[in-house]
């Protein structure tokens, strides 16, 4: 008789008769490591996810609103009450200048209603009143658009964007019209001194006039754009 190969010398097991001695599967002698957890956006693992709405604790503004050192919701409050006080400075330029232009305009015409009408005496008390309140409100102009200055500066350095672009803008219109203020008055001035003739001085006085209402209504549309640009932008992702 043949002896058979393999297990139990080639004879197959009986039905429910197994191999007396199964062979054990080798056990591994290592086994993989698993992989660490991912940390949460907390810096932890088990941390909360940052909140993806706003107003929540964790929540990120986009474009930057709030963005560097010190950012969240803290900062973009800041820097809605700053665009918010720009906007108040807007308007407070905007009222000192309408004022003092119409006390300008009105001691001017006053002015010269005098003098053609002889009274050289009246002309020119009404023309030295109408200077001394001009530079009371060239005093007050002056220290309302350094705060608005200020003011649009800082929003400027903390927004970006539209803020941004709207706070520059308020800035170069309050630089810009400075500038053309003064070249403007040195003219007309170097006009009116070199003028011979009663009727040439009140031609240059209507040309000033109506130079400066122009250069006002550029100077406040200025302001009010850029004042409403980075407000809103604020707003929208404060």
């Amino acid at each position: 008789m043949t002896q058979g190969y393999g297990p139990n010398n080639g004879q197959q097991p009986q039905w429910g008769q197994g191999d007396q001695n199964p062979q054990q599967p080798a056990q591994p002698q290592w086994q993989p490591a698993s992989p660490a957890p991912t940390p949460a956006p907390g810096g932890y693992p088990g941390a909360p996810a940052a909140a993806a709405y706003p107003g929540a604790t964790g929540h990120s503004a986009p474009n930057g609103v709030g963005s560097g050192a010190g950012s969240g919701s803290g900062s973009g409050s800041r820097l809605a009450k700053l665009t918010q006080w720009m906007l108040i400075l807007v308007a407070a330029v905007i009222v000192v200048r309408v004022i003092r232009e119409i006390v300008s305009i009105v001691t001017s015409l006053v002015g010269n209603a005098a003098m053609s009408s002889g009274s050289m005496d009246n002309g020119m008390a009404v023309a030295g009143g109408g200077v001394i309140v001009g530079l009371l409100f060239l005093l007050v102009n002056g220290l309302v658009s350094l705060g608005l200055l200020v003011l649009s500066i800082m929003v400027a350095v903390q927004s970006t964007g539209r803020g941004r672009a709207g706070a520059i803008i308020v800035a170069a219109t309050l630089v810009v019209s400075v500038i053309v203020y003064w070249i403007f008055s040195g003219i007309f001035t170097a006009v009116l001194y070199n003028a011979g003739d009663f009727s040439t001085i009140q031609t240059v006085s209507i040309i000033s006039v109506v130079v400066e209402i122009v250069r006002l209504l550029v100077v406040f549309a200025g302001l009010i754009v850029g004042g409403l640009m980075a407000r809103n932008w604020v707003k929208r992702n404060a």
